[in-house]
């Protein structure tokens, strides 16, 4: 696994970030069920951040039930489809979230944004 293609955004703490995009790398099936993930030292030297921004990711993923920690050495992929169903809501939570934001904030109203919703729907 290749996690040297995230960009952190300096607006918000890198672990959410760090969650989130490994939760993409599972939808997008880059992620297996029971695939291991670096540790949390490797995957901290991949990305030139502090181990600890790693392991709050981590802890994070686990408390959602994404991932597993074996005996406190390694962590892999735990995955079904419930889960995978949970994320995609999530996902398209936020991106539906971050286009009604765009639309009110250019002044759209309802009506304009559910056109703009069924013009790219039906593209």
């Amino acid at each position: 696994m290749n996690l040297q293609h995230i960009t952190f955004n300096k607006k918000e703490p890198m672990y959410p970030q760090l969650s989130r995009y490994i939760k993409k790398l599972i939808l997008a099936d880059e992620l297996k069920h029971y695939e291991e993930l670096p540790s949390r030292r490797e995957l901290a030297l991949q990305l030139s951040i502090n181990p600890n921004t790693v392991q709050k990711a981590y802890k994070q993923l686990e408390d959602e039930g994404i991932i597993k920690t074996i005996s406190n050495v390694k962590s892999v992929v735990i995955v079904n489809e419930e889960t995978l169903e949970k994320l995609r809501n999530e996902m398209i939570e936020v991106t539906m979230k971050k286009f009604v934001k765009e639309c009110q904030t250019s002044g759209l109203d309802f009506q304009q944004t559910i056109a703009w919703l069924t013009k790219l729907w039906n593209t």
